[in-house]
């Protein structure tokens, strides 16, 4: 274990905080729509996918599929801002229509962890995460 992580650079790294923030994410989000009715598959793949392909470019080089655990991650977070339009709308209205006002506190701090993940995840793809 310890000449697998000498054998590794900063982005490997920042790839290990980006799966982290979105396994932290993904668990928020599951506890949090679960008692709001905010259940979407869509972001619920794109956090699995996110991870599953993050776990496995700890142990193998893939230039694809760093874009590709990116981009899941990013369609989480996407998917979620757009599904909350309707508490926006509430909350700017100072109405209770379309979505749940009280609940925008919430899905901006998931929406800023789950792209604070994103960035570092891109952050991971323009630096090495082995050593030469």
């Amino acid at each position: 274990m310890k000449e697998f992580i000498k054998k590794k650079s900063a982005g490997f790294y920042f790839l290990v905080i980006a799966v982290v923030l979105e396994i932290i994410s993904l668990v928020r989000f599951l506890i949090w729509a679960g008692s709001h009715d905010g259940m979407d598959i869509m972001i619920i793949l794109g956090f699995i996918v996110g991870i599953v392909l993050g776990i496995l470019l700890m142990f193998y080089e893939n230039p694809i599929l760093i874009v590709l655990t990116t981009a899941a991650f990013a369609v989480a977070g996407i998917r979620l801002l757009t599904d909350s339009v309707g508490s926006f709308v509430d909350a700017y209205q100072g109405i209770n229509m379309f979505g749940d006002a009280t609940q925008v506190g919430n899905i901006i701090s998931m929406t800023v962890l789950i792209m604070i993940g994103v960035v570092a995840s891109l952050v991971s793809s323009f630096l090495k995460r082995v050593k030469e």
